[in-house]
């Protein structure tokens, strides 16, 4: 039921930096863990070294790829820029259109019960993953230098 999607803003008071995310993405058993670094402009509270680390649990697949922001802004090259989804936010889809519309995606296992889809548009690349929930965590950067 693809008209009836839904997109939840999940990254409030937060984000990923925009220019120059350093997104860092690795497997570990069942769980994909993302980790990139924080917009320390426009939200206080974060250093420019700051990171943030999110762990999708009990993943069935994740993709990593188009559209950049050039492709999302200039070139309409997103599945869902209809539903008034903004670049640079991290999403959770109601009811997904994923079974049917995942563009390459890299597979662990079978698909299991009550899984969720995420999205997270980073400045050069989107990521995509199906899994059964997730966590995020701060990885604060504190102290002087001198």
């Amino acid at each position: 039921m693809a008209h009836d999607m839904a997109f939840e803003q999940l990254n409030i008071g937060w984000n990923a930096a925009p220019n120059a995310p350093a997104l860092d993405i690795r497997v570990e058993d069942t769980d994909i863990i993302i980790e990139f670094y924080l917009n320390a402009f426009a939200y206080e509270g974060f250093s420019e070294r700051d990171r943030a680390r999110i762990i999708f649990y009990n993943y069935f697949q994740y993709r990593i790829g188009a559209p950049n922001d050039e492709g999302f802004y200039c070139y309409g090259q997103s599945r869902y820029k209809k539903y008034g989804v903004k670049w640079g936010e991290f999403y959770l889809v109601h009811n997904s259109d994923w079974k049917e519309n995942f563009p390459d995606p890299v597979k662990i296992g079978t698909a299991g019960k009550d899984l969720q889809h995420y999205l997270f548009y980073f400045k050069d690349e989107t990521f995509e993953c199906i899994a059964s929930s997730y966590s995020i965590e701060f990885l604060l950067h504190s102290g002087f230098s001198g």
